[in-house]
């Protein structure tokens, strides 16, 4: 393993918040991949699995390289919780969908797990300026 490698673990394994937010949401999308490519959608899974490439190939590369692939994900998190509560709200507020499946994703649980995917994205997406400023002191 590369010393850059090893010090921006060892980092996550310091502060072990970002590191399980981190894991929790590729856990999570890899599962969702996994099942809509059942059904036969296989884009998910391939989206999952690119991000996935992405922050393992940064993490072997630099610190910094993984800084910013850390701070796209958290961004793509972000951005998707975000509409995923806006979707919701409407739908509670101004006009129901009256399909069980969107309206059973827009409901109560579903903008509970948008506000845990929002909170993890700002966790994620802090934690990565810590990567990016250390390769820059380095």
């Amino acid at each position: 393993m590369k010393d850059s490698e090893q010090t921006t673990i060892e980092d996550f394994k310091a502060h072990s918040l970002p590191g399980l937010a981190l894991l929790f949401t590729l856990l999570f999308f890899a599962y969702r991949g996994v099942t809509y490519a059942w059904l036969g959608s296989w884009l998910p899974l391939a989206l999952v699995a690119l991000v996935i490439f992405l922050l393992f190939f940064s993490l072997q590369k630099s610190a910094k390289g993984f800084g910013r692939a850390l701070r796209f994900w958290a961004v793509l998190l972000i951005i998707w919780s975000s509409i995923r509560l806006l979707l919701s709200t409407v739908n509670q507020f101004l006009k129901p969908v009256p399909e069980a499946h969107i309206a059973e994703q827009l409901g109560f649980l579903g903008a509970l797990t948008s506000l845990l995917f929002l909170f993890s994205g700002i966790i994620l997406y802090r934690s990565s300026s810590r990567f990016l400023k250390k390769s820059q002191t380095s």
